[in-house]
């Protein structure tokens, strides 16, 4: 898929997510939110109900947050985008956080072979998320199929479910393995935890992609007469190549491990918007809005939208040349995070964080 496709194809899920499923823009609750990048640059770009949690939390009521993550292999910058939602809303609103590592989700799926794999990337990842400065008063996280409380709820969830309904929600038939469509209990399990344990409203922040996740989590809530959570949609970011960001893809992802020769290797490769030749770009400019550069700047370098606007018009101008100035730009930024992020994982304590019940 080309790149001009697959924004066509983000575009048109948004719309329709819109349409169909209830999805409203951020931008209607601008001016309840604390001011943030997230926002300004649209990384947060839609909700489901988060106007009615404001307003419960106006009124006194406390939430929490869930987000979690599947352990088969290292983390990304890409994935840490989640998190950095995550900590935005605790910070701005004291949540408490439940971080679920869903070992059992890769087992069944096929991504890992062993829980026992499974488990040393679980903890290998908790370290990276919390390195990015959660409160341990108020963050849990844990591994899934250690949590006794999880088979628990998913078998009282399993009950409000049909395995017809389950199986046309994650396009699963029969060749599937049981595990798949019971793993819908489990996710929904993560979800609703904090509701069932403490009668607290969720909210989840996700990729549209899950939002299958959110409207079966709903309808169990509804069948349990609980509060539904509410749900935050963070916006899809290409890769370097201008193509989907994937782990199994590596080249179109910056992983918090790599080297600072990798870093250098990828982003020197990445798909911008700019001339063929430096004549042609100090004549003719180049263009920001079709530069996988640019937008990485936006979403993990700059701070302010009137930073990215005077830069990318020194690009327009010709004035940045794509090899000199914007690629070094960007992995020197990466490798000073990176740096950053693997120092303050190595000495999280994860027994302050650790759940197990």
């Amino acid at each position: 898929m080309k790149k001009h496709e697959t924004l066509q194809k983000s575009t048109a899920d948004l719309k329709r997510m819109f349409e169909e499923f209830h999805i409203r823009p951020i931008e209607e609750l601008v001016n309840r939110l604390p001011k943030s990048k997230l926002i300004d640059f649209k990384i947060i770009i839609a909700h489901r109900d988060f106007d009615l949690l404001l307003n419960e939390y106006l009124e006194g009521n406390k939430f929490s947050i869930v987000s979690g993550r599947g352990p088969s292999g290292p983390i990304h910058f890409g994935h840490l985008l989640v998190f950095r939602v995550v900590k935005f809303l605790q910070d701005a609103f004291g949540a408490n956080v439940y971080i679920p590592l869903s070992d059992d989700e890769k087992l069944v799926f096929g991504k890992i072979k062993s829980l026992k794999d499974a488990e040393f990337w679980a903890l290998d990842n908790a370290r990276v998320i919390l390195a990015l400065g959660f409160d341990k008063n108020r963050t849990k996280v844990y591994i899934s199929s250690k949590q006794r409380w999880v088979y628990k709820y998913a078998l009282e969830i399993a009950r409000k479910l049909t395995l017809s309904t389950v199986k046309n929600a994650l396009g699963v038939d029969d060749s599937s393995n049981p595990g798949i469509p019971f793993y819908a209990a489990v996710q929904i399990a993560h979800i609703l935890q904090p509701t069932l344990d403490t009668g607290e409203r969720v909210i989840v922040p996700i990729g549209l992609d899950q939002d299958v996740y959110m409207r079966l989590a709903r309808d169990v809530a509804e069948r349990m007469k609980i509060k539904k959570p509410a749900s935050l949609y963070i916006r899809f970011l290409l890769g370097l190549n201008g193509q989907p960001m994937s782990s199994s893809v590596p080249d179109t992802a910056i992983f918090v491990n790599d080297s600072e020769e990798e870093i250098w290797r990828k982003i020197m490769k990445a798909v911008t918007g700019g001339q063929p030749t430096i004549e042609e770009q100090r004549l003719k400019g180049g263009n920001p809005s079709g530069c996988m550069v640019f937008e990485w700047l936006k979403v993990f370098v700059f701070n302010s939208e009137k930073e990215a606007e005077e830069y990318a018009q020194l690009c327009k101008n010709g004035d940045l040349l794509c090899g000199f100035d914007c690629k070094p730009m960007l992995a020197r930024a990466f490798i000073k995070m990176a740096k950053e992020i693997t120092t303050k994982a190595e000495k999280i304590n994860l027994e302050d964080f650790l759940w197990e019940a």
